[in-house]
């Protein structure tokens, strides 16, 4: 039976294989030079938000089976509780509404904030149950090295860029035989494309963008990327006993 991990990274690779497809149909001479660049460009900033929602559902498992495992609040990894505390409250002063939405029933803003506010609070109080998740792990920046790896030592997992740099698919995609060096050139491509990505989302009229061939090094990266984080988040869940 395949893990929540397996689950997740396989449908992350049915995602870039989709866009990996559109990239294809772009590439043709008939299609004008702007038509080629819109293209490229929107399939750049696919690429990316579909990494991003990848590392943040990956991550978010990662800290449920942490969570499950603990026996106590008091043992949960030292930050976590805080950092959701933190994170929800910070959600809850972004919620907009209306002053004469008060008092309006179950769906006016007021009822959302009081369910919010209820589960990490219970949580803190000591109901591992509650699901804190969505606001514990999410991500303010691009998803570069440092934020990437923030998404999980949150859980008590410190640097995965290089817990991961070691696995065979990110050996083979960066042609490399050890892991020290594919940690660094992990880090180095995956600083690359969140530049060029920058780059297409803050130009309001780009000139030009990422050829086809770039793009498919991105996507041969991000899920070999993906690949390896899934074989060592599983590694990590199944040698660690869960609490029952």
């Amino acid at each position: 039976m395949a893990t929540v991990f397996e689950v997740i990274a396989e449908e992350f690779v049915e995602d870039m294989e989709a866009i990996r497809s559109l990239v294809v149909t772009f590439d043709e001479p008939q299609n004008n030079l702007k038509v080629r660049i819109a293209a490229a460009n929107s399939s750049t900033l696919l690429v990316a938000a579909t990494f991003e929602e990848f590392v943040r559902e990956m991550a978010r498992e990662y800290a449920r089976f942490v969570v499950n495992r603990t026996e106590s609040f008091a043992k949960l990894p030292s930050k976590l509780a805080s950092t959701a505390w933190k994170r929800t409250m910070e959600g809850l002063a972004k919620i907009r509404f209306h002053e004469d939405e008060a008092g309006m029933g179950t769906e006016n803003p007021f009822s959302a904030a009081q369910v919010r506010f209820s589960v990490i609070h219970d949580f803190c109080s000591g109901d591992l149950t509650q699901d804190i998740y969505r606001d514990l792990i999410h991500n303010e920046n691009n998803m570069r090295p440092n934020e990437l790896n923030s998404m999980f030592k949150v859980s008590g997992l410190s640097d995965v860029c290089r817990k991961l740099s070691h696995r065979q698919s990110i050996l083979d995609v960066l042609g490399e035989t050890e892991g020290a060096k594919a940690h660094g050139k992990l880090i180095n491509m995956l600083e690359d494309f969140f530049e060029r990505r920058n780059a297409i989302a803050h130009s309001l009229n780009p000139g030009q963008s990422s050829g086809p061939d770039q793009i498919v090094n991105d996507i041969n990266l991000l899920e070999s990327f993906g690949r390896a984080l899934c074989e060592t988040l599983d590694i990590l869940t199944q040698t660690t006993p869960e609490r029952q």
